[in-house]
């Protein structure tokens, strides 16, 4: 009983704390996001590259990758993801 709750806990702390991609990173099926994260990221020093979803994907997103290799999707119209893809430069 005690190894079934663990399971489940793992799980929902998963499925909370990740965002749903239809493909890895460097596959050839296109990466889509399918939630936003509600929370603003840490400074771009944290964050190691970033990039916009295609127009295969239902809802459009910008990718960021964080230093630690997480990728977090995030609103492309939100004030902060606009001033953090501002701060890389061109891209």
């Amino acid at each position: 009983k005690m190894k079934v709750s663990a399971v489940i806990f793992v799980l929902v702390l998963a499925a909370s704390c990740s965002q749903t991609f239809s493909g890895p990173v460097g596959s050839d099926l296109p990466i889509c996001c399918f939630s936003y994260t509600h929370h603003k990221l840490p400074q771009k020093k944290h964050m190691k590259v970033y990039f916009y979803t295609t127009s295969r994907c239902q809802q459009p997103a910008v990718v960021f990758i964080t230093r630690k290799k997480h990728q977090v999707c995030s609103h492309p119209d939100t004030d902060w993801v606009k001033v953090c893809v501002n701060s890389f430069g061109t891209h």
